[in-house]
């Protein structure tokens, strides 16, 4: 019977607990962003500031009255998170954590400059900080759209992940750019060559050549015998001489 009275009693002092917090102010806003490995890209304060811009009363609002949907959709007008969860806490503070996103390539898109991300979601370059990541660009011939990238896009966001989860390939290639007719042309790190890499089909055979010609041939050739490497062409590399 004591402990039934005791877990009764413990039951209704949670409950009284919990309408008196519903019924107290929100004490503020706090923001925890999980960076990772990756540069600060947004401030915890940019992403208050954002809530707050959408949710002005929002710190004026009791407790209970909190709409955690409205405040997540408020903190997703930062284009730099993503995972984004809010709570209230026992103190009363609007809690929001959140993810930042990692970007994997910077694009040039006409006179644009951004980033993208795994996911292929476009963001603004960081007035806070700045990656040091794979360049992008292309002889675009559709605007760019956030929502919905175009093919020209797509074909680069593949790649750039291959590139990206590929760390034997990763430091081989410094910059893509894609062509009107989607073929994709890459600046290696070393030698004065371009590389014509076609489409992003057989990507695996098509690094796996380029890196066997880089161990083998090119030694021999000189790092700067050739004007252009392609690998367009099914199970080969063919070299194109520089012209004197």
């Amino acid at each position: 019977m004591l402990i039934l009275a005791g877990a009764l009693a413990l039951a209704i002092l949670v409950i009284v607990a919990n309408i008196n917090r519903s019924h107290s102010q929100v004490r503020g806003i706090e923001v925890s962003i999980r960076y990772g490995r990756t540069p600060v890209l947004v401030s915890e304060q940019t992403v208050v500031d954002s809530i707050l811009a959408a949710l002005p009363h929002l710190t004026a609002q009791f407790v209970g009255d909190v709409d955690r949907d409205a405040v997540e959709q408020a903190a997703s007008h930062v284009p730099y998170l993503r995972d984004i969860s809010t709570s209230v806490s026992v103190s009363g503070k609007v809690v929001v954590r959140a993810v930042q996103r990692r970007p994997i390539a910077r694009l040039f898109y006409g006179a644009r400059e951004l980033y993208f991300d795994d996911e292929g979601t476009i963001m603004p370059v960081s007035r806070t900080g700045d990656c040091n990541v794979l360049v992008a660009s292309g002889d675009f011939t559709e605007p760019l759209r956030i929502d919905s990238l175009n093919s020209q896009t797509l074909a680069l966001v593949s790649l750039a992940n291959f590139l990206d989860n590929e760390k034997k390939y990763h430091n081989l290639i410094d910059q893509i750019y894609i062509e009107n007719d989607g073929d994709i042309i890459m600046v290696p790190k070393l030698g004065d060559h371009i590389i014509e890499l076609g489409t992003t089909d057989d990507l695996d055979t098509k690094f796996s050549n380029l890196l066997a010609f880089y161990r083998r041939g090119m030694p021999r050739a000189g790092w700067n015998t050739y004007s252009k490497v392609s690998l367009k062409y099914r199970g080969q590399v063919v070299c194109t001489k520089e012209k004197k």
